[in-house]
C-alpha cells in the first residue's frame, strides 16, 4: 500500500493555518496510508503539551491520530538506521575545518521511517533536508551563501547519504494545499468576493509559507499560474 511520511513542519503548518482538516480529505483521495514517526510525535504532541503556547495545536494532532488519519510508525531498525542516516548528514559539509550540524533527529527519523516502510515520498517543509536529498550541490551553494565562507564535501558521507536517501521523492505543505484546492477541497472557502478561487489559492499558499514552509514568492506565483492555466482560477 502507498505511503507519505510527515515531518513534524508540514503538521504544524497545516495546524497553524487552520487546515490539519484537510489531511482527512487528503487520504481520501490518495488511497493511501499517512504516517509520522515517534520523534515527529514528540515534537508534536510530548514537547508542546508540556507549554501553554501550543498546547491547543499538540490536542489537534492527537485528535487527527486517534481518528485515524494519521499512523504511527515504528520498527526496531529505525533508531539505529536514524543515528546512521544523521551521522552521515552531519558529516556530509565541513566549514572552517569542523563538519557542519544540518539537519535534526525528528526529518531523519522521518526519512529512515520512510525508507524502513517503502513509502512513496516524504513531506518535508524544511529546505535544508529536502535539498539534502535532492539536489546536495544546491545546498552546498546555499550554506556558502548564508556562513559566507568557503564549503568542503566529504564525498565518502554524502555518497552514503544519497545512495540511501537520494531516491526518496519530497514533497511540502505548498503542495499539499495546492493538490486540496485542485481537488476542490476546500470549496467551503469560496466566498462572493471579487476572484474568489484566485484569492482562496494565493492565501492558503501564503498562510504556509509563513507558519514555516520553505517557498520561494516565485514558486507561488508558478502555482498560482499553474492552476489559471487549468481554468481552476
Amino acid at each position: 500500500m502507498k505511503s507519505l511520511f510527515f515531518d513534524t513542519g508540514p503538521i504544524i503548518s497545516l495546524t497553524t493555518t487552520n487546515l490539519l482538516h484537510l489531511l482527512g480529505k487528503l487520504k481520501e483521495h490518495y488511497d493511501g496510508s499517512f504516517f509520522i514517526t515517534k520523534g515527529v510525535r514528540y515534537e508534536l504532541i510530548e514537547k508542546p503539551l508540556e507549554t501553554k503556547k501550543f498546547k491547543f495545536e499538540a490536542l489537534q494532532v492527537v485528535r487527527t491520530i486517534e481518528s485515524g488519519i494519521i499512523g504511527m510508525f515504528d520498527d526496531p531498525q529505525l533508531a539505529k538506521n536514524t543515528e546512521h542516516l544523521l551521522e552521515l548528514a552531519n558529516g556530509c559539509f565541513i566549514a572552517r575545518g569542523q563538519p557542519i550540524t544540518i539537519v535534526q533527529f525528528a526529518e531523519i527519523n522521518t526519512l529512515a521511517g520512510a525508507l524502513l516502510k517503502g513509502a512513496e515520498c516524504v513531506v518535508i517543509d524544511e529546505r535544508t533536508t529536502r535539498l539534502l536529498v535532492e539536489n546536495p550541490l544546491r545546498l552546498v551553494k546555499m550554506l556558502k551563501s548564508k556562513l559566507h565562507t568557503r564549503i568542503d564535501v566529504d564525498r565518502k558521507n554524502l555518497m552514503e547519504f544519497t545512495k540511501l536517501a537520494g531516491g526518496l521523492k519530497v514533497i511540502r505543505s505548498v503542495e499539499l494545499v495546492a493538490i486540496g484546492f485542485e481537488l476542490g477541497l476546500l470549496g467551503e472557502y469560496v466566498t462572493h468576493i471579487s476572484h474568489p478561487r484566485r484569492t482562496l489559492l494565493e492565501s492558503v499558499l501564503w498562510a504556509v509559507k509563513l507558519q514555516g514552509c520553505a517557498v520561494s514568492d516565485h514558486e507561488i506565483e508558478d502555482l498560482i499560474k499553474i492552476e489559471a492555466r487549468r481554468g481552476a482560477v
